[in-house]
């Protein structure tokens, strides 16, 4: 599923019960990626925010991407909030979401996470920039 744009009322009804049914299939290695940056975000509240129109949300055979537009002052970038699934999935899908990209006006795609991306995404020309860490206060 493709879902870029926040829900009319038309079909509301329709869209949201399609992203609910893709985003359900998904919940558990959602949770999952979620435990990893100490529950940051709730199922719930990614559900939310794709309904929003927030987060957009595409749906592969193996795998689940999703995306959120960071504007800027000098350009936008796509960011990759969440991907789950089949790692070669997720990178055959980039084609399609950097074309989606590309059509929002994105100068970038970035993804953030833990320190396997690096790694894992180095030989498709992904340049490592930036990593988080944090540290819980005391």
């Amino acid at each position: 599923m493709n879902m870029h744009n926040p829900p009319t009322e038309g079909n509301l009804a329709n869209k949201v019960t399609s992203v609910m049914h893709k985003l359900l299939a998904w919940r558990k290695e959602i949770e999952e990626a979620m435990a990893h940056v100490d529950h940051q975000y709730s199922f719930d509240d990614i559900v939310a925010s794709v309904l929003r129109g927030e987060r957009h949300v595409y749906d592969f055979p193996k795998c689940v991407v999703i995306m959120e537009l960071n504007q800027f002052p000098a350009y936008s970038v796509y960011h990759c909030f969440i991907a789950c699934g089949d790692m070669q999935a997720i990178k055959d899908a980039e084609k399609d979401i950097n074309k989606i990209a590309k059509d929002l006006g994105c100068k970038y795609m970035a993804i953030s996470g833990r320190t396997g991306w690096p790694r894992a995404l180095k030989d498709d020309g992904w340049k490592h920039v930036l990593s988080t860490m944090y540290k819980e206060t005391y």
